[in-house]
């Protein structure tokens, strides 16, 4: 019978571990948060919230920073706000379509300005997609909300 003899850990394999884990964190920083060694370039993207409730509008502002909701990192700074009222498409008896305002509702335009790297499938804010027709929840300061991009442009 042979008895197996228990090694204790010494510093050589602490400066491994920790080699290990500086690759690792080296490897997640190049393919997550910067991907392709790329330039960041300022970007302009609006996004749209249909149908919010006329008063929630004004808890946007100029200046306001914009959160992602799932990790709530920055991913961008509001420029301008602007709202349109909202409306219902039905149609009459004939099938004409016909629009109505809705009351108290509001669709708000939000423009924000951020730092991103052009992929192909758009542009990446800290690893967050921003291209047209993309859906985002969003935070700001006093409001959370889902929004759709409806425009981007790098800012030259």
């Amino acid at each position: 019978m042979t008895q197996e003899r228990k090694r204790k850990p010494n510093i050589i394999d602490f400066v491994i571990l920790l080699a290990v884990l500086a690759v690792l964190a080296a490897v997640v920083y190049r393919i997550v948060i910067h991907p392709g060694g790329q330039e960041e370039i300022r970007i302009r993207y609006v996004l749209e919230v249909p149908e919010i409730q006329t008063e929630f509008c004004s808890k946007v502002a100029a200046e306001n920073p914009v959160f992602a909701y799932t990790d709530e990192r920055e991913i961008g700074i509001v420029t301008a706000v602007s709202t349109a009222p909202a409306y219902f498409k039905g149609t009459d008896k004939e099938g004409n379509p016909v629009y109505t305002e809705m009351e108290d509702r509001s669709i708000l335009y939000v423009t924000i300005e951020a730092d991103a790297i052009e992929m192909d499938t758009g542009y990446s804010v800290i690893g967050h997609t921003i291209q047209v027709g993309t859906t985002l929840e969003i935070q700001f300061p006093e409001l959370y909300c889902q929004a759709q991009c409806i425009s981007v442009d790098v800012i030259e």
